[in-house]
């Protein structure tokens, strides 16, 4: 199995589809596609406009990548979130997003991560910069794509 990682520090939601765009340029149609974005729109768009547009273009995905199961990653806690004025209200926001995506995925019967683990106080596993996790912060998040991605594949009938 290939695996091709593109990740990218500070990704905005609206970046998501053309790199979706540039892949499908460039690769065959990938088996699996991990999804883990969003945290850094939270702050700057009003919560029911970022559900909306997420929706639509989760949507469109299959058309780029026709055989190919969805993995959403759950948007993890932060202490910090940069734009925000009221880091509860931030907090509320991610949680009503994460439960509503996650339902929208698993209603298209696509795989959701959640990580369990780093819900709740997760400053441990923090930068003190409030928003990156620490090199146990994503020991514990990258276990939980690798579970996601097995689940997917077992859903494809592969090993």
């Amino acid at each position: 199995m290939n695996v091709i990682w593109r990740g990218t520090r500070g990704l905005t939601w609206s970046q998501v589809l053309p790199e979706v765009v540039r892949i499908a340029r460039v690769a065959s149609s990938p088996t699996v596609v991990v999804i883990h974005a969003g945290g850094n729109d939270l702050a700057s768009f009003p919560l029911a406009e970022l559900l909306t547009l997420m929706r639509a273009d989760l949507d469109k995905l299959p058309g780029f990548f026709p055989v190919m199961r969805l993995v959403w990653s759950e948007l993890i806690p932060r202490s910090v979130w940069r734009g925000a004025r009221e880091m509860s209200a931030m907090e509320r926001s991610r949680r009503t997003l994460n439960q509503r995506i996650s339902r929208f995925i698993r209603f298209k019967n696509r795989v959701v991560v959640r990580h369990h683990r780093l819900e709740g106080d997760n400053s441990g596993f923090l930068l003190p910069d409030g928003v990156h996790l620490n090199d146990a912060g994503l020991d514990i998040f990258l276990d939980g794509l690798r579970e996601g991605v097995v689940q997917a594949l077992h859903s494809l009938g592969g090993s």
